[in-house]
């Protein structure tokens, strides 16, 4: 704090400067979608103040306050996002040491949202669609197909290689976590994964080379950008399977893993199950599906009548 007073003069250190600085560091360490969601909240601030800078001793709660105003009334942007954008100006304040956080008393807390998901039947109607043979559109409902039959992120799908198929099992380095994780391979996983074989042929070749397929760009973030687009165009095009399969909920890929772990529970699998089988590392993050095991108890003590 003392080092703040020395070097930190009123009028010498603009908010902006800090932010590329933050995001500097966030790029050095790899960390994209920090990098990008920083990014995004400094310019929505920039927009805010008219282009002008901040120095930080006017950035005041009063003022944030008025900012997290215009990103719900004018940007029209979402509580959580809104959330997210404030937890960012917050960590820069916090890491230039100022005395009082002027995002300290705004709200940071995220509303949980609802779990999506298919039903078995749902799932059943899309995976008995004609589509045409050999298609994007064929390759992405049998991507979203394997993320509800092995519960595997979109990030892991995208980047799986033959030779993380291997005796009767999925063995990977899960992407998000970093924590390694072995999935079964199920007659009907192992059936759809049979359909790529003679296409991307080779033990260290992708399953589904999508990302592959994007251009490469020398920096630092050219493989999470590959994955980022990877998973907006599966996304895209898994609508489309919905919509021309008669179902009106909102599909994506996430709402396939969702899918893998209401299945498993409404089947009676208990919550540590899935947390093994999701690859959470804190069983807390599973507990969002906690609700869905209320059907299942009455079953199971109605057994007892």
């Amino acid at each position: 704090m003392i080092l703040y007073h020395l070097f930190h003069r009123p009028g010498r250190t603009d908010l902006f400067e800090l932010g590329e600085t933050r995001l500097a560091q966030l790029k050095m360490e790899g960390r994209y979608s920090c990098y990008r969601n920083t990014r995004a909240t400094l310019r929505k601030l920039s927009c805010f103040l008219g282009g002008k800078t901040l120095p930080l001793e006017k950035a005041t709660p009063e003022l944030m306050d008025r900012f997290r105003e215009y990103l719900i009334h004018t940007v029209g942007n979402s509580h959580n996002t809104v959330t997210e954008n404030i937890k960012v100006l917050s960590k820069i304040f916090s890491q230039a040491g100022v005395e009082k956080n002027p995002c300290a008393q705004l709200g940071q807390t995220r509303i949980p949202c609802p779990r999506g998901y298919l039903q078995e039947e749902e799932l059943a109607t899309m995976m008995a669609l004609k589509l045409p043979e050999g298609s994007e559109l064929e390759m992405a409902r049998d991507i979203f197909f394997l993320e509800c039959r092995t519960g595997l992120r979109i990030s892991d799908l995208l980047q799986l290689r033959w030779c993380d198929c291997s005796g009767g099992s999925i063995r990977i380095h899960m992407q998000k976590t970093r924590r390694s994780i072995e999935i079964p391979i199920t007659a009907s996983v192992e059936k759809t994964l049979d359909k790529y074989r003679d296409l991307f042929s080779g033990p260290d070749g992708r399953i589904f080379p999508l990302i592959d397929e994007v251009k490469s760009q020398p920096d630092e973030f050219d493989h999470p950008r590959r994955l980022i687009y990877g998973t907006a165009r599966v996304n895209h095009l898994i609508k489309q399977v919905a919509v021309r399969a008669g179902i009106t909920k909102k599909v994506s890929t996430h709402v396939g893993r969702h899918t893998f772990a209401t299945m498993l529970i409404s089947k009676g699998a208990s919550i540590y199950d899935v947390k093994e089988l999701l690859g959470h590392r804190d069983v807390k993050v599973t507990q969002v599906y906690a609700h869905l095991l209320d059907g299942r108890k009455r079953e199971l003590v109605e057994m007892l009548e």
